[in-house]
């Protein structure tokens, strides 16, 4: 079980890195190398992606492809509403909230590989933010209430509306490092973290972040939409097969 922690650990680093979405494997491969139960593995998962967010958002910032403008308006969106998310957790039952999730990973997915529609509210600076902001405050209380890191439903929406992909990739770092934060302190309120396989994922996982952002600036535009996409629905399928 050790050797399969390790070897997950590694694979979502790398894909959190180059398409900042592949967290939320982390949280079935907790359940199956660890036996725990879906709201602590969920909320140890949430915990680790803060630290390796870090990693990710001062491996960006370091290259300059972190963009205030996308950056800011989901950050606060996320701060304020991944705390909500995390305390919400067991209004919800688990089985339809895997299933609601792994819907809309699915359709997100499936919509980023359309060509871009940018409404007309968002040729505007107010109206972009707008946006921005309503996606990081339903994908942080998200991310709170399952685990998830954030950007396997944020990344998507912002590339349908016409966000280019490396830098919305890239905006998804701080992003999931705020939301992450958020939704650990509600986590930690109701004792879901298991900290010591959180700390030990972040090593592992940092690695795997720092070889998939040098990956990633390394491929184009069509490719990375592409894996971005695929990627999403592989992984909401995989949902609702567990």
């Amino acid at each position: 079980m050790t050797a399969f922690l390790i070897a997950s650990f590694l694979i979502v680093g790398f894909l959190c890195g180059a398409t900042s979405i592949g967290g939320i494997l982390l949280i079935p491969a907790i359940q199956y190398g660890t036996g725990m139960p879906l709201s602590l593995s969920s909320g140890t998962a949430l915990c680790s992606f803060f630290f390796t967010a870090t990693v990710g958002t001062f491996l960006h910032w370091r290259r300059g492809s972190l963009k205030k403008e996308l950056v800011v308006p989901q950050c606060l969106g996320a701060l304020v509403f991944g705390c909500f998310g995390a305390l919400a957790k067991y209004v919800v039952g688990d089985v339809a909230l895997n299933v609601i999730l792994a819907v809309l990973i699915i359709v997100s997915g499936i919509a980023a590989l359309r060509q871009p529609h940018p409404v007309s509210s968002m040729k505007t600076e107010r109206g972009r933010f707008r946006y921005l902001f309503f996606v990081g405050s339903f994908v942080g209380f998200m991310a709170g209430l399952t685990g998830m890191g954030g950007p396997v439903l944020s990344v998507p929406m912002m590339i349908v509306m016409g966000f280019a992909p490396f830098a919305t990739v890239a905006a998804a770092q701080p992003f999931q490092m705020f939301a992450c934060f958020s939704g650990s302190v509600g986590n930690i309120i109701i004792d879901q973290i298991n900290w010591p396989v959180a700390l030990f994922s972040v090593v592992l996982q940092s690695l795997g972040v720092w070889a998939g952002i040098r990956a990633a600036s390394h491929m184009n535009t069509a490719m990375l939409k592409k894996c971005i996409a695929g990627l999403c629905v592989v992984t909401g399928v995989i949902m609702l097969l567990r």
